[in-house]
């Protein structure tokens, strides 16, 4: 059974904090240093349970921007990041944000197109990584 809560980073940090740091700093090489920023205190963070145990996260900004967008191995595949994202949406909406937007692993452009996001402009390194700026503007 998942569940899926949003929160503030205060009561997400505990739980999303561990699946970034397994997901983006050992996995992908991402500096520890980088991984925190200055948003996070004032994003939305979606944390997804199976079980009882934190397997998934992402946020979103006041601007529309998602990201941080992380499953953990054993969970991916199985529609939980299409579910978050299509979550975090569905929430924005509500705050009335009207245009989303993220910045893709170049990898993982084919999962956002199929979730509506479309990419625009050159593809840019952030955190050694390349990406691209893909939006969604909801219908």
């Amino acid at each position: 059974m998942q569940e899926m809560m949003i929160m503030g980073w205060e009561e997400a940090r505990p739980l999303a904090y561990p699946i970034r740091l397994t997901v983006f700093v050992h996995e992908q090489q991402v500096p520890e240093e980088l991984e925190l920023d200055d948003d996070d205190p004032t994003a939305w963070h979606a944390v997804v349970f199976k079980d009882g145990q934190a397997i998934a996260t992402g946020r979103l900004l006041g601007n529309g921007k998602i990201g941080r967008l992380a499953v953990l191995r054993p969970y991916r595949g199985q529609g939980v990041g299409s579910d978050l994202l299509e979550t975090l949406v569905r929430y924005g909406e509500r705050q009335n944000i009207k245009k989303f937007f993220l910045h893709a692993q170049t990898s993982a452009i084919h999962f956002y197109e199929q979730l509506g996001f479309k990419a625009i402009g050159p593809v840019f390194n952030e955190a050694g990584i390349d990406h691209i700026k893909m939006v969604l503007e909801p219908a």
